[in-house]
């Protein structure tokens, strides 16, 4: 299975989807191979948006904790938005990995089998900007079952921070070890495909992580 697709709606600097006829689409929709897939633009495009779309939604086997705050809400013309969404979609499942998400799979109308992922966040108080309620379900809609503590853990990307992050780790004192450089203003961006990384590639849960 592969990361195929990646839609956000009213984060950070992607809007909202169309609400009525002739309206601009703002939100985010971005397809990806079953290969390694890499991010090209400008400063300030949105580059590392889409990788911490994907962190969020997914989670990284780092275990990195991220405090989702309110200037993850998109805002626009008309104020800051209460609401996101982030949606992220699996495809090229096999049997195996059918069964394993048996529970959380959806079958499309064209036969083939899919896995969503999405991620809601509100914002529950716009005076307390910590206040944040986070859900994240299954499902096309993200109406299906929730996911558990397997299937997350099994569904969790590789993460590897930018070489800036890392300098300024260095200098503080950090020891953190570092790899290549996963995102950064100007230059590509990685994006978790089916041999970039074991953490996006889901694999048999042992007795030991089933709950």
């Amino acid at each position: 299975m592969y990361l195929a697709h990646v839609r956000a709606e009213n984060f950070r600097i992607f809007g909202s989807a169309p609400q009525r006829r002739g309206d601009e689409d703002e939100s985010l929709r971005t397809d990806f191979g079953p290969g390694i897939s890499v991010l090209v633009g400008e400063n300030d495009s949105g580059k590392t948006a889409i990788v911490d779309a994907i962190r969020l939604c997914l989670l990284t086997t780092a275990a990195d904790f991220y405090r989702i705050t309110k200037d993850d809400f998109h805002a626009g013309g008309n104020g800051r938005a209460h609401t996101f969404s982030i949606t992220c979609a699996f495809r090229g499942l096999t049997v195996q990995e059918q069964g394993t998400f048996l529970e959380l799979v959806t079958t499309e109308e064209s036969g083939e089998t899919a896995l969503y992922v999405t991620l809601k966040a509100q914002l529950m108080d716009p005076l307390r900007p910590s206040r944040v309620s986070v859900t994240t379900r299954t499902g096309f809609d993200g109406k299906r079952p929730a996911l558990d503590g397997a299937a997350r853990e099994l569904l969790k990307a590789t993460y590897l921070r930018p070489l800036r992050d890392a300098e300024a780790e260095r200098r503080a004192g950090g020891r953190r070890r570092t790899g290549p450089r996963a995102r950064g203003a100007g230059r590509p961006s990685a994006v978790p495909g089916p041999h970039l990384s074991p953490g996006v590639l889901p694999r048999a849960p042992s007795r030991s992580r089933t709950r």
